[in-house]
Formats: C-alpha cells, sequence, structure tokens
C-alpha cells in the first residue's frame, strides 16, 4: 500500500487551494478522505496540547475541566437571563462542576488530562469526515436539483480539497488571531467547494455557489426546531 493511494500529491492540493482550473478532477474519493484525516490531526495538533496543559492545570479530564472554567466565566453573567428562562441554578452549577473537577482521580491529574486530550484530538478528523459526507450528500440533492450531474465518486474527490484551507484552523486557540484565521479558513474552503463543485457537475458558479450554501439554512432551521422542541420538551417534564 502506498501513500499516493490514500494522500493527494501535494501540488494537487495546492493547485485545488489556489482555486486553479481543473484542479479538481485528478484524485479519487480514497485520496480525499486520507487528506482530510490528515490535515485534520495536523489542524487539531495545538488545540491538543493547549487542551492537555488546561485540563492538567484543573487535575481533571479535558470535559470536567472546560466546564468548569465555562461555569466560572459566564456563570455571573447569565444568572439573570437563567433565572427567567432555566428553572436552575446557575452558580449552583458553577459549583457543581467545580466540584467535579476538583475529585480525585483513579489515574494521575496529567495522565487523565492526556488522555482526554488525546480522545478530543482524534475526534477532529472523525468530525471533519462526518462533515464532508452529510454535508456533501445535501449538496448533491441541491446539484440534481439545479441541473448538476455527476456520481458520488467524482464529488466527494472533488469537494475533499475544500479541507486544505482549514488547517488555518490550527490557530484558533490564539486569541484574535484565531477568530481572524478561522473565519479566513471557513471563506477559503467555502470558495474552493463551490469552484470543484463548478467543475464536476457542469453547472455555473453561481448555481455551484447556490447549491453549495442552499444546505447551510437547511440544517440551521432543523436544529433551531430541534433545539426549541427539546427547551420545550425539558420544561414540560419539570413541570
Amino acid at each position: 500500500m502506498k501513500w499516493r493511494d490514500w494522500l493527494p500529491r501535494p501540488q494537487q492540493i495546492s493547485n485545488a487551494a489556489q482555486l486553479r482550473p481543473n484542479a479538481y478532477g485528478n484524485s479519487t474519493m480514497q485520496q480525499a478522505g486520507g487528506m482530510i484525516f490528515l490535515l485534520a490531526l495536523l489542524a487539531g495538533f495545538l488545540p491538543f496540547v493547549l487542551n492537555w496543559l488546561t485540563a492538567a492545570r484543573a487535575g481533571a479530564v479535558l470535559p470536567l475541566a472546560q466546564a468548569a472554567q465555562t461555569a466560572s466565566e459566564t456563570g455571573g453573567v447569565l444568572v439573570g437571563v437563567a433565572e427567567m428562562l432555566w428553572p436552575v441554578n446557575p452558580v449552583a452549577v458553577t459549583e457543581f462542576y467545580q466540584t467535579l473537577a476538583g475529585l480525585d482521580q483513579p489515574m494521575p491529574g496529567w495522565l487523565a488530562a492526556g488522555l482526554s486530550a488525546l480522545g478530543e484530538w482524534i475526534n477532529w478528523p472523525l468530525r471533519w469526515l462526518a462533515v464532508w459526507i452529510v454535508y456533501g450528500a445535501l449538496v448533491m440533492v441541491a446539484n440534481k436539483t439545479l441541473g448538476g450531474h455527476t456520481t458520488l465518486q467524482h464529488f466527494f474527490a472533488a469537494t475533499g480539497y475544500a479541507a486544505a484551507p482549514l488547517l488555518l484552523t490550527a490557530l484558533s486557540p490564539i486569541p484574535c488571531l484565531g477568530a481572524l484565521a478561522t473565519l479566513g479558513a471557513v471563506g477559503w474552503a467555502l470558495a474552493v467547494y463551490i469552484r470543484a463543485n463548478a467543475q464536476v457537475t457542469g453547472l455555473a458558479l453561481s448555481r455551484s455557489a447556490l447549491a453549495v450554501l442552499l444546505p447551510g439554512p437547511v440544517l440551521g432551521l432543523l436544529a433551531l426546531l430541534l433545539t426549541g422542541f427539546l427547551f420545550a420538551l425539558s420544561a414540560l417534564l419539570m413541570l
């Protein structure tokens, strides 16, 4: 098994990221998946290190350390809002998470922190691959509706290159710069996705952009409806 079976050539990735014509048709879906997996691991390395340090300082696993930190930072701000919308005392929630984070661990704190941070790092490529497949399936439906024609293999092989700009999300933990880098990475990735989609489907760039952007509001609306349903259900259960 050769690495070329799982990764495009670096020059191919560079050409695709630079939106060069005809840069998206010389790879396979397997290569796209391998590229996304590797890029996600690289992007998640710095957050992994910082997550390990954060959890190690708290002497707890990463989810508890993050929950305690978030509750401590936002608890006072959300007291008034929470009392109106949610029948739970936010101060009690803050103390609860801080207490959990301070409990004795069955293993050394640095090791528990490292293993939990490692698990979060491994989730990076899994999340990227899931978004690539699920979002891509919705874009394919939009492509068919707008008159685009391609196979799933060619579509996913081409749109996988949109992961290349997302390498900039490695800077996400850095204050200010991280937010700008993430915003720029998402915009750049969308541009690559639109160009790749147009090439493999034969759609004009305007129609390709519509097909790529249309699933976003649909997913947002579904998430909003689901959140409202769960909120109403939990409120009813607590009456």
